[in-house]
């Protein structure tokens, strides 16, 4: 009797045995397609943390190379249908009519036409247009290293600036298809990624033509 009941569990122990090496197989494919959306998720986040920080480089600029004329920066005009300078005076509509407050230059000064300029010649936001900035651990020789600047896979990123309509639709939306032509009082910056086992995304920034107000400065006798 106690012979054949050590049969009986060694059987029982290799049947167990089996079922579980089978539900291992079974589960591996799943883990490993669990592990590769992770990977992916990760490339994901890499992307975008790429993206937000040079859509936050872009609008540290002025908004306009004209904007700033020596220690002024001012609102510059434009074409705007609904916010343009009321003739014979600095001031355009919503602006407030006091000292050291947002106002235009004295002389009508236009805004610059969206082009591209060399890192050393940025002054202004529009100057960032076309760029494109590879991160390639592989071979690009003039271009930043992925490895360098703690990213795990290459990627292409272009930066694209726009002049879009200031006067939205309705819903509140703006026309994302812009102009090159300094007609609006709105510039938005487009950052466009594409890598490798990445999908094609865009961010969006917007910015506007408002000047900055003139700090006030308080003297203690």
């Amino acid at each position: 009797m106690v012979k054949q009941m050590k049969k009986a569990s060694s059987m029982l122990e290799l049947v167990v045995a089996i079922v579980v090496m089978g539900i291992a197989v079974m589960t591996l494919p799943l883990i490993l397609e669990r592990v590769q959306a992770n990977n992916a998720f990760a490339m994901q986040q890499e992307a975008i943390l790429a993206a937000k920080t040079k859509i936050g480089d872009v609008i540290t600029f002025p908004w306009d190379k004209n904007s700033i004329q020596g220690s002024l920066f001012r609102v510059l005009d434009t074409n705007s249908v609904n916010y343009r300078r009321v003739a014979n005076t600095t001031r355009r509509i919503g602006h407030v009519n006091q000292k050291k407050r947002r106002k235009l230059f004295n002389v009508e000064t236009n805004a610059s036409t969206i082009n591209n300029a060399t890192v050393a010649n940025r002054d202004g936001i529009e100057d960032f247009n076309a760029e494109t900035v590879s991160l390639n651990i592989l071979n690009a020789a003039n271009a930043e290293f992925a490895g360098t600047l703690d990213y795990r896979f290459d990627l292409n990123m272009t930066t694209t600036v726009r002049y879009i309509p200031d006067t939205p639709n309705t819903p509140f939306t703006f026309v994302s298809n812009g102009v090159t032509n300094p007609t609006t009082n709105i510039k938005m910056i487009e950052v466009t990624l594409q890598g490798q086992d990445l999908s094609t995304f865009r961010l969006r920034a917007y910015s506007a033509n408002i000047g900055q107000s003139q700090p006030l400065r308080r003297d203690y006798q």
